[in-house]
């Protein structure tokens, strides 16, 4: 980032996630478009993290501790050990297929490679079944597309590639989880020089689906350029929306301002404009019967009801200490009048509803005691239905309510109305 900024050069980070429902991902995507620094990055920080170093990532990201990592980045063949690069890497396979688990962490550059494609991509296949049975937690870049493949079929495995832009035949370095990447093999050849007519020669001897399978990738890969750009376009254009909308809030605000301000003028103009027609109107009578003692009494009296209009809509405070003590005692008795009121209209309450309480229980003892009669109207206690007395046989009464009858107990019925005699 250091070497970047002297450079004048942009520095891409990356947003990456592991968990229970994203536990592996397979990267892909076009060499050089930074699939290895991505996961050398990932190694470094979770090591760093685990070795009690601060880590230069977002304030909102979390970490986990994982109690062993295992890693396989970079080309490991030794003529002292008689290993070829592959064989290198079975042994690694072979020693983390035995120690992975659900807090392992595994992180393999270049995934399957250093033999026949398809056979190394068959085991490569079975390496990765193992490592999703055992729950272990991890990050793989592949160029295989069998492993894309089986990444799309396993649930919590996701798929995931480095961009590349088409057009100027430049990696953009940029992660995107979700959507499997083209190696872009032919494009990065026509970058560094290739010539034309071996490209075309190489197309023509690769199969015929491959290169479907890989155009079917690199289109989609495009598309979701395309729909990239349009989203940060909208998100600017959002944006400005957003500082548009506040302009016009901070405009409306302050026109609603002035327009306060002219209503509490325009409130003003239309006092002064009443007091002066007043005015007039007192002159102009005493002109008229030069009646100075009558111009005073009605002068008078107009100012004291002004005064009096004011006095409600702005009463006094009191100032002096005096004026504050004779408020309290004024506020005191008010208080006092106030309790004396709501004791009275308690004491009526709780009077009433004595009343209302005998009352009560003087219609439930005549209820219980009224002997009912053929067609009075009653109803069932806890019933709405009306309905009228047909028969009473001893304490079992018919009740007739028109569309059909129904019998049952005389303590059980309420009086609506007595039969008319």
């Amino acid at each position: 980032m250091e070497k970047n900024k002297e450079q004048k050069i942009h520095t891409v980070s990356q947003s990456i996630e592991l968990n229970e429902k994203q536990q592996i991902i397979v990267i892909s995507g076009p060499n050089a478009g930074g699939k290895s620094i991505t996961l050398k990055t990932i190694g470094l920080l979770q090591v760093m993290l685990q070795s009690g170093i601060l880590i230069p990532v977002d304030e909102k990201s979390e970490t986990y501790i994982f109690d062993t990592l295992l890693t396989d980045i970079g080309d490991n063949q030794s003529i002292e050990n008689q290993l070829s690069t592959y064989s290198y890497r079975l042994k690694n396979m072979r020693y983390f297929l035995r120690k992975c688990n659900e807090s392992t962490l595994f992180l393999i550059d270049e995934f399957g490679t250093g033999s026949d494609p398809e056979l190394g991509g068959a085991l490569a296949e079975i390496f990765l079944e193992e490592f999703y049975t055992k729950k272990a937690f991890g990050i793989i870049t592949t160029h295989y597309s069998n492993l894309k493949v089986l990444a799309n079929e396993l649930d919590n495995v996701t798929n995931a590639n480095m961009q590349f832009d088409e057009r100027t035949l430049e990696p953009l370095y940029r992660l995107f989880v979700g959507q499997a990447g083209s190696s872009f093999t032919f494009e990065v050849a026509q970058k560094n020089g290739i010539p034309y007519s071996l490209i075309n020669r190489a197309k023509k001897r690769v199969e015929t689906e491959k290169v479907r399978l890989d155009k079917t990738i690199s289109k989609l890969q495009k598309e979701r350029n395309r729909l990239q750009k349009n989203s940060d376009n909208l998100e600017k254009q959002k944006f400005k929306g957003q500082e548009h909308l506040d302009n016009l809030q901070e405009k409306e605000q302050r026109v609603q301002d002035k327009l306060s301000g002219f209503q509490e003028l325009y409130d003003k103009n239309q006092k002064m404009l009443a007091l002066g027609r007043k005015t007039n109107e007192l002159l102009n009578k005493y002109f008229q019967t030069n009646n100075k003692k009558e111009l005073t009494t009605n002068f008078n009296k107009w100012v004291t009801d002004e005064k009096v209009k004011h006095l409600k809509k702005n009463p006094n405070k009191p100032k002096t200490k005096a004026q504050k003590q004779k408020a309290k005692v004024v506020e005191k008795k008010l208080q006092e009048v106030i309790k004396k009121v709501e004791k009275e209209v308690l004491e009526k309450v709780v009077e009433v509803r004595k009343e209302k309480k005998i009352e009560a229980i003087k219609i439930a003892k005549e209820k219980s005691e009224y002997i009912y009669k053929l067609n009075d109207k009653v109803r069932i206690i806890d019933s709405n239905s009306v309905g009228t007395i047909d028969k009473i046989d001893k304490k079992t009464v018919t009740i007739n309510y028109g569309v059909f009858t129904t019998k049952t107990t005389v303590e059980k019925l309420e009086l609506v109305e007595k039969a008319k005699k």
